[in-house]
């Protein structure tokens, strides 16, 4: 999914404290979400979290 597309999902289920990542080794900080697709997040599908819980959203840049 792109980040940009997860940002708003996440938004619209009322999170508050969303940060993001990246795995990759060259491209290091997340700027443009719209440029990064998602490769993980830090709460399992389905998980109770309050809406100010930490989510950590791991991505990796489009090439």
């Amino acid at each position: 999914m792109n980040a940009a597309v997860a940002d708003d999902t996440l938004r619209k289920l009322g999170f508050t404290n969303i940060q993001y990542g990246s795995q990759d080794e060259n491209d290091t900080l997340v700027l443009m979400l719209a440029n990064w697709t998602v490769a993980k997040q830090s709460a399992k599908t389905g998980s109770k979290m309050l809406p100010d819980d930490l989510v950590v959203v791991t991505c990796t840049k489009q090439s």
